[in-house]
């Protein structure tokens, strides 16, 4: 039997050939047995024409095969394949595609927006409902590309869906800034070994994954003509941000430190060993502790509760927030932050049209003709005195 336990994943796959065509996916069994029963099914089913058309395949046997071809090569495989999982259960993983409608995802969309969630084992803990953004994601987000992949590559005939008519409203995103002395307060919460990579993150937008970029990725030979190849990135491609003199002096330094001290990354904290010697070694910092760190210290400093700023993810919000006010240009905005579309960038354009209706507002309620009552009563005369004079 052609089956397997793919790599990462509890669920066991089948991959064949029958009659020159190639059948593979995901069994969405945890067994050998049972992934042995539903490779026979499906061998059962090429070979009788039944898989021939597309449109015939399950819900199942679509995102199987649509995980064997697609999912595979996706950046969160696990988040992804939670979701999947999370969707078929509602909308049904032995509907056939084509029978899926609007309508149909409409019910499944309701019956996800019923499923609470407990974040506490505590006994009595809190049931939560899904959030208007979380369900979108789990349905629409998560169906949609396996039925769109299932009609223009597998060319299956399937009802036309209005995506947008389904799509549940979600609260506009507001970026997090760091103003004034904020950013210094989040500094005074944190060990001093943390400081540079706070501010290079503060100042370049990158994800956390994305600052422990690998040292031959980094140029600073020219520190006038410096930059960094970030590669472990959310959509899977490469991009390249120049760095300004200053970082990349900053960056140099620890550059050489990290290459003899055999790091892999030029973040590092130094710490002295016992002895009399008192030697110095370098120890390097990991996403991991750079998380939890931000954590604390966004809570220590007050501004997770002023500002609801929880970590180190809300400085790539503040990077694009203050190029987007220093310049005023969306693409610039975007090129920094390495967004492959620039709806992404777009929500920091939002912001600043806030910003800028309030100023408005403001100009307005403080502008002369503001007031509606009319002028007082000594400047009712003065202006008939004036308008007499004139008149004479």
């Amino acid at each position: 039997m052609s089956v397997y336990l793919p790599k990462n994943s509890r669920y066991w796959a089948y991959d064949f050939q029958y009659k020159g065509r190639r059948y593979h996916g995901s069994t969405g069994v945890e067994t050998k047995r049972k992934a042995e029963e539903v490779e026979r099914r499906i061998r059962s089913k090429a070979a009788t024409g039944e898989l021939d058309d597309a449109s015939q395949m399950t819900l199942d046997e679509a995102a199987g095969r649509w995980w064997a071809e697609r999912g595979t090569t996706l950046k969160g495989g696990a988040r992804l394949e939670a979701r999947i999982e999370r969707m078929m259960a509602v909308v049904g993983a032995g509907t056939r595609i084509c029978d899926i409608t609007t309508n149909h995802i409409a019910t499944a969309i309701e019956r996800r927006r019923g499923q609470g969630i407990v974040k506490s084992k505590a006994k009595g803990a809190k049931e939560y409902l899904p959030s208007n953004s979380t369900v979108n994601r789990d349905m629409i987000d998560t169906l949609r590309p396996i039925l769109n992949r299932a009609r223009k590559a597998w060319g299956a005939r399937l009802p036309e869906i209005d995506w947008e008519a389904l799509r549940l409203k979600e609260p506009k995103p507001r970026p997090k800034e760091l103003v004034g002395d904020e950013l210094e307060r989040v500094e005074a919460e944190v060990l001093p070994h943390w400081h540079d990579l706070i501010r290079f993150a503060a100042r370049y937008g990158c994800r956390l994954s994305e600052l422990f970029f690998s040292l031959d990725d980094l140029d600073v030979a020219d520190i006038n003509n410096a930059r960094v190849r970030l590669r472990d990135r959310k959509g899977g491609d490469d991009h390249v941000i120049p760095l300004l003199p200053e970082d990349a002096a900053m960056l140099s330094a620890r550059l050489g430190r990290a290459r003899a001290a055999k790091l892999e990354t030029v973040w590092y904290r130094e710490r002295r060993l016992r002895g009399p010697a008192g030697k110095v070694v370098l120890k390097a910092l990991k996403p991991s502790g750079a998380a939890i760190a931000m954590r604390r210290a966004m809570k220590r400093s007050g501004l997770k509760d002023a500002k609801g700023l929880r970590g180190i993810h809300d400085l790539r919000h503040h990077s694009g927030m203050q190029i987007l006010r220093e310049t005023g240009n969306l693409r610039l905005a975007q090129r920094l932050l390495g967004h492959a579309d620039i709806k992404s960038t777009m929500v920091y354009a939002h912001a600043i049209e806030d910003d800028v209706k309030a100023g408005l507002a403001a100009l307005s309620r403080n502008s002369p003709g503001a007031s509606s009552e009319g002028p007082e009563k000594g400047e009712e005369e003065q202006s008939s005195k004036g308008s007499g004079a004139a008149a004479s």
